[in-house]
């Protein structure tokens, strides 16, 4: 019955534990081996799966490969980055031009009249508007109520009103505290500062009053607003920021400082360097994860013409790449990269590479795939094997613990047999010795 629990040498006069336990080591002798199958194929299924993740990473480089993308980038280069610095788009085209940086933009700066000695003094100010104009007859304005507290609050309300085209914030004069307003972009404004004319990018629409002193000093702009300045060939023109973009199309320079540069456009082929360099690294890690897996002393698929047949596959594609100096074979079938090759090519004959890439994703890329799918076959045959050692484990588990409850209760059953045998034996002996005495066999 299952559930029976049953204890050897109960009755002190047969120890038959040992004995079951040395009958089940060796009916256990086929689940070992199971185990040790069970183990042999789940080590060569993970091998295999270091292998088909190594093929699958080589594989997306292809499948996610646009040739035309890697020759679409141009570059942009400056001669002198002190004074500029330059990026060009894939619409960019190739042209080489001398650029002259003759003024900088900069943001318009403004200071109040009015100010206090000490930051914690009390002020009041009154209703009134600031103005921010975008460019001739283009003004943003915004509304400042009135109020009294420290020159801060007042910072913190313009901020929250003005903030998106104009900066609060305090500045100290040697003498007093005073507000300072400053354009938050100077590219949201194409206006420049000119008190001759009284233009300005940040005024008052209606006046301010500190404490009694009104508005904005106009006559003395801390920093005036300008537009940066430069002259290409014989043209001279401006724009808000130092950020120009398409100065011609797909070309967008930063300016630095004053100066002149001469800014180059070219093909850039760095995408095509790292294709290939990327290829040389995933083909050399598929190689090394065959390498291990057919080792003559310690691989799993030694001499499996399957897997060395991959090794093989992937080497016989790569003439190509060996007619121009691209790649060179190791000794361990791994390869080493040229960049140089791939520039020497790229600037004698781009269509060649170009070629070349495309023959490469049609080759490797096809070949990958096919591989990718076989080995997830494989590896699958592999759980399936797995799924039906550890199944027929679980069974002649089940089957031992049977076995062991059916030998313990045999046993048990010996045991008191033995148990009653000798108390026979015992109430034998006695009677015999008790009639002897009786007969007079004891003096």
């Amino acid at each position: 019955m299952a559930g029976e629990i049953y204890f050897s040498n109960i009755t002190g006069k047969f120890d038959w534990g040992s004995i079951v336990d040395q009958i089940l080591r060796i009916k256990s002798l086929p689940l070992e081996r199971m185990a040790q199958e069970s183990a042999q194929i789940k080590a060569k299924q993970e091998s295999l799966s270091k292998l088909a993740n190594a093929v699958d990473a080589f594989n997306n480089l292809f499948s996610n490969l646009s040739v035309e993308d890697l020759f679409k980038q141009k570059s942009a280069t400056s001669s002198n980055t002190d004074v500029l610095t330059a990026t060009a788009s894939a619409d960019a085209p190739n042209v080489t031009l001398n650029v002259t940086v003759d003024q900088l933009s900069s943001k318009e700066i403004m200071l109040s009249r009015g100010g206090v000695r000490d930051l914690n003094d009390t002020i009041t100010w009154n209703d009134f508007q600031l103005r921010y104009a975008k460019d001739d007859g283009d003004y943003e304005t915004f509304s400042i109520s009135a109020g009294s507290g420290k020159l801060e609050d007042l910072v913190r309300q313009i901020n929250e009103r003005a903030g998106s085209r104009i900066v609060a914030s305090i500045f100290y004069d040697g003498t007093k505290y005073r507000l300072m307003l400053s354009e938050k972009n100077e590219a949201d404004s194409r206006l420049e500062t000119d008190p001759s004319t009284n233009t300005f990018v940040i005024s008052e629409a209606s006046a301010m009053n500190l404490n009694g002193t009104w508005g904005l000093d106009y006559g003395n702009p801390l920093q005036f607003a300008k537009n940066a300045q430069i002259t290409i060939g014989s043209t001279t023109f401006s724009n808000p920021s130092n950020t120009l973009e398409n100065v011609i199309t797909g070309l967008t320079v930063e300016l630095k400082n004053t100066g002149s540069a001469t800014i180059t456009i070219r093909d850039d082929y760095s995408k095509v360097k790292n294709f290939f360099s990327d290829f040389v690294n995933k083909y050399n890690a598929v190689v090394k994860q065959i390498n291990e897996m057919t080792d003559k002393d310690k691989g799993l698929f030694q001499g499996d013409q399957i897997i060395t047949g991959v090794k093989n596959s992937l080497a016989n594609m790569l003439d190509p790449l060996f007619r121009y100096g691209i790649v060179s074979y190791n000794e361990d079938g791994t390869l080493t990269f040229n960049g140089s090759a791939v520039d020497e090519l790229a600037s004698n004959n781009p269509q060649e590479l170009k070629r070349l890439i495309e023959g490469l994703k049609i080759s490797y890329g096809t070949y990958l795939e096919q591989t990718r799918i076989d080995f997830q076959f494989f590896i699958n045959d592999y759980q399936s094997s797995i799924d039906d050692i550890n199944e027929r484990m679980a069974k002649f588990q089940e089957q031992l613990i049977e076995e062991e409850q059916r030998l313990k209760r045999e046993f048990s059953s010996v045991e008191v047999f033995i148990n009653q045998a000798q108390e026979i034996m015992e109430r034998m002996r006695t009677f015999i010795v008790s009639l002897s005495e009786m007969q007079g066999g004891k003096k």
